[in-house]
């Protein structure tokens, strides 16, 4: 019994051992049925002739014989099995290996008649096979049980490939399904790491602020300034679980962020913004705007006494959508000289890369004349 479940395990057929003995005795029936026709018309033929009790019960004990060699033969053709290559000596090998182990079957079932059965059918009905007949038999029904037997080994080698390749293809499937949700997943986790690297960032720039308009004394501003700031926390909180939100939920954001800058600056910072409708509800990824308007006003516009501009434009086109972020600063000019861009930028195209890949990108610009721009182009396509 364990043999035989060790056997269907290797194979890789879902069967039980019943199902085995089953599928076996249907098999063994088949050309059991076929080789009783034959004898029937042989001994029709042969006038006088006719079928003797003990000579069927000969018939039964080979039958039973074969189906109680199936196990042995199955696992014959698993340690051993015949695969149909290009090079012939491949093939040649086992087939030789089982032609030597169904003539062992075959000298064996003779052997067993002979020395067993015979000298009890003689006891039992005082009649007995000649060993002639035995030799007769075994020469001429070889070919046939070899035939018999090879059909066996090729055809369980074929289905248990059949299964085992199905099994394997289900494991790949599941396989790839699983590291695509591995992956699937740490785009998101990297996504919210570098989403809460940015949300400590301008807070801790924000607070500095109210402090120092409480060493200034300026209670009322500084009042202010934490209620705009307690305003954008609880905005931010509302879709702290939405990796992307709309672009006109972002540029709220945006606004309530820019709202508690303009209190530092008052009247020296003017905000314009330009958006294209039919960018609105654009998905972006929550707080892609923030940083870029920080960089403006902390490298850009910081030092400036009147007159400073910070620009938002959004536009829609074939090939995508475009949001820029312009500042009127001094620009290149300006700027101390640096490796790359700021942690905030760098940030922002790391998240863009992990959001898109390459279906977005950053790009900043310093013209001579002055000023900067960070526009975002998101591929449409």
């Amino acid at each position: 019994m364990t043999f035989i479940k060790r056997m269907l395990e290797q194979s890789g057929l879902p069967l039980t051992v019943r199902q085995f003995w089953w599928y076996s005795f249907c098999y063994w029936s088949i050309f059991a049925v076929i080789t009783f026709g034959q004898l029937m018309m042989l001994w029709l033929l042969k006038e006088g002739v006719v079928m003797q009790p003990h000579e069927m019960f000969v018939w039964l004990l080979d039958g039973l014989f074969w189906w109680s060699t199936s196990p042995l033969v199955l696992y014959a053709s698993i340690k051993v099995p015949i695969a149909f290559k290009v090079r012939q000596s491949s093939i040649l090998k086992p087939i030789l290996v089982h032609l030597a182990i169904v003539t062992f079957l075959n000298i064996f079932i003779n052997i067993l008649h002979y020395y067993i059965t015979n000298p009890l059918m003689y006891r039992a009905v005082g009649k007995s096979v000649p060993l002639e007949n035995y030799l007769f038999s075994f020469f001429i029904a070889y070919t046939a049980s070899f035939g018999q037997y090879l059909l066996l080994v090729v055809g369980f080698n074929k289905v248990s490939y059949i299964y085992r390749y199905q099994e394997l293809k289900q494991q790949h499937f599941e396989t790839e399904l699983n590291n695509e949700q591995l992956r699937g997943q740490l785009a998101n986790a990297q996504l919210q790491s570098l989403k809460m690297q940015l949300n400590p960032h301008f807070l801790f720039n924000t607070l500095h602020s109210v402090v120092s308009l409480m060493v200034k004394n300026d209670i009322r501003k500084a009042t202010l300034m934490i209620t705009t700031l307690s305003d954008l926390l609880r905005a931010v909180l509302v879709n702290q679980s939405a990796d992307f939100i709309p672009l006109q939920e972002e540029l709220k954001l945006t606004r309530q962020y820019l709202d508690i800058q303009q209190i530092r600056f008052q009247d020296r910072l003017k905000v314009e913004y330009h958006i294209d409708p039919a960018s609105e509800l654009y998905p972006v990824p929550q707080l892609i705007l923030q940083p870029i308007v920080e960089n403006s006003i902390t490298h850009g516009i910081s030092d400036m006494t009147t007159n400073a501009l910070i620009r938002i434009t959004s536009t829609v086109s074939a090939t995508g959508m475009q949001v820029t972020v312009f500042d009127n600063g001094l620009g290149a000019a300006s700027r101390k000289a640096s490796k790359g861009m700021g942690l905030g930028l760098q940030n922002t195209s790391l998240r863009l890369q992990q959001a898109y890949g390459t279906n977005a990108r950053l790009e900043f610009e310093q013209p001579g004349s002055g000023g900067t721009s960070v526009t975002l182009h998101f591929d449409g396509r």
